[in-house]
């Protein structure tokens, strides 16, 4: 992960209030998610596939109730691709996946 340049952009990012709580928030939530899976965010949001997998195990395997890790990998998708990932339910039907 490229921390220091996401960092910068989650401060940027007119969406966050709560500027410097938030964002620790989602650093560390984006580090759970390199350190529990073994992976750089990196190489996960350079892949729909990998990164709609990832997002079913963070849904799985960790306690994310709020879905607070799916929403640090998901910024840092957009930090990464200039765009969202879309829902886990449109891209079942895009790709047509059969739960």
């Amino acid at each position: 992960m490229r921390e220091k340049e996401f960092e910068k952009f989650l401060v940027n990012d007119g969406k966050i209030e709560s500027k410097d709580k938030a964002v620790r928030s989602r650093l560390s939530k984006a580090r759970k998610v390199e350190d529990e899976f073994h992976v750089n965010l990196e190489e996960i949001v350079r892949d729909d596939e990998k990164m709609y997998n990832t997002l079913k195990r963070i849904k799985s395997e960790l306690i994310d109730s709020n879905g607070s890790i799916q929403n640090a990998l998901r910024k840092y998708y957009i930090f990464v691709n200039k765009r969202g990932f879309s829902t886990l339910n449109q891209y079942e039907k895009r790709h047509s996946i059969f739960k």
